[in-house]
């Protein structure tokens, strides 16, 4: 038989397993994530809207903080009045919140997860709302929930407490740090035993208070039978044998935070205003379970079951407690965290050295700039990209965005060759809407976008970007 004759009718065969045998061999293709930030929907209509959502191609979401707002039903979540009530107790005038109830806030978390999409929830430890504990006689001093005045940077006045006045000198940072954001009241959560601003006049100081802040309340503390989760303090929580224990202010926000994370099964949280917070707060330099951060990502591998139950008698040994949130590419066994920091002082290092992506802020001015003819894009072209002439942050440390809710971001110059940009590097990138449930005056606040994030009106941009991202944005970006 001549060694060259082929048999027609096997070739079509021949070239099907030839294929799929080489596609066996390569390496697996991780799909690089797409984040949706969404507001101004209603836990509901979210559930509803979860297989459009998926099938736009975004492979996670950005959603307000679900917790209690002291202006109740209207809140968006930013003055924040108590941490432990996600829209299942009747305060400030309403059970629900804007969004909705906690059972449809949890079945929202459930069907996102369902469709393979990730749930970041927006949350505020910086400060609370506007009202000043201990004001006036209208103004009990355990106003907020599990706080007293002591657990805040107030002036006294006699037996009553007035808020100082507000940051005027965003230069100056112990005042960013010390001092009231727009007239909210500011936690005292620097670190350590002092609370660095309470008395008679600025930078007066006293002892942070310790003390057991919701007796009443065992479901909200962790499960003292159980071994501490290994390498850290912390403890998973059951809702029933919680042992109420005695904390200063930085554990009891830490304590809000990993609650929230364990009812809600979420995935991670965009920590707001952190740069007014002192960065010792939220961790250490290396990848321990200590601070806010440390603390989320051991309660985040309890919760999700990554880590080790050690011969199955619950003593719970984690995995590396943040690797993968800074690896987009790297399988994700870890929370998500990152935070706004709109500019020094601080600096922004030490906010990621303690655990977190930023909002790159920068990188956003910087194309803003370009793309209004006022700077130059060259350069931006390179892997691993730092704006400002290479004094921010690459894109493996933030989180990329042309517009977000606040006001500082209602603008984008060209966002949609922005979000091309974005959507085309390695790295999270990020796309802003409100589902065309716009705010009203004076304030519209949340921004309102216009932003077609399900290719509304036959604009498909936003969805085909996504596809782009999830299949090509892998691997580094290389110019050509």
């Amino acid at each position: 038989m001549n060694s060259n004759h082929r048999h027609p009718a096997n070739q079509p065969f021949l070239i099907i397993v030839t294929l799929l045998l080489f596609w066996l061999a390569r390496p697996v293709a991780l799909r690089a994530e797409a984040m949706l930030e969404l507001f101004n929907v209603k836990w509901a209509d979210l559930t509803a809207k979860m297989p459009e959502i998926a099938e736009a191609g975004y492979d996670s979401l950005w959603v307000p903080n679900p917790a209690k707002g002291e202006s109740g039903s209207s809140s968006v979540g930013y003055d924040m009045f108590d941490p432990f009530d996600l829209g299942d107790k009747n305060q400030r005038g309403t059970t629900a919140t804007q969004w909705g109830t906690k059972s449809q806030l949890l079945q929202m978390v459930q069907t996102a997860h369902r469709f393979g999409i990730r749930v970041y929830f927006d949350n505020v430890m910086n400060h609370r709302a506007f009202t000043v504990p201990g004001f006036n006689s209208n103004t009990p001093t355990n106003y907020y929930p599990g706080l007293i005045p002591q657990d805040f940077h107030l002036q006294t006045t006699g037996s009553t407490y007035v808020n100082w006045p507000s940051i005027s000198n965003f230069n100056n940072q112990w005042e960013v740090q010390y001092q009231p954001l727009l007239g909210l009241i500011d936690l005292a959560n620097e670190p350590g035993p002092v609370n660095g601003n309470f008395g008679p006049t600025l930078g007066s100081t006293i002892t942070k208070p310790i003390f057991i802040r919701q007796p009443a309340n065992p479901e909200y503390y962790m499960d003292a039978t159980r071994p501490v989760i290994e390498g850290s303090p912390w403890r998973p929580f059951n809702g029933t044998n919680g042992v109420p224990v005695a904390e200063d202010v930085n554990a009891y926000l830490i304590r809000a935070v990993i609650w929230e994370l364990n009812e809600t099964k979420c995935d991670g949280f965009r920590l707001d205003a952190v740069k007014h917070v002192p960065s010792g707060f939220f961790g250490d330099s290396t990848p321990t379970f200590n601070g806010y951060c440390g603390a989320i990502q051991a309660m985040f591998d309890y919760v999700h079951g990554y880590g080790t139950n050690v011969l199955g008698n619950g003593y719970f040994e984690p995995d590396d407690s943040r690797n993968s949130a800074f690896d987009p590419e790297a399988p994700r066994n870890d929370a998500l965290i990152f935070g706004e920091h709109l500019g020094a002082p601080p600096s922004f290092g030490e906010y990621i050295s303690a655990g977190m992506r930023l909002l790159n802020a920068p990188l956003r001015d910087q194309m803003n700039s370009a793309l209004s003819g006022n700077a130059s894009l060259s350069g931006m072209d390179q892997r691993d990209y730092l704006p400002n002439n290479g004094t921010a942050f690459s894109a493996t440390q933030s989180v990329m965005f042309a517009q977000s809710q606040d006001a500082s971001s209602c603008c984008a110059t060209h966002r949609d060759l922005q979000n091309a940009y974005y959507f085309m590097h390695e790295g999270v990138p990020e796309i802003y809407s409100d589902g065309y449930n716009e705010s009203g005056p004076p304030n519209y606040f949340p921004n309102r976008p216009f932003a077609n994030y399900l290719g509304e009106f036959g604009d498909n941009q936003m969805p085909d970007i996504c596809y782009v991202h999830q299949q090509l944005a892998r691997g580094g970006t290389s110019p050509r």
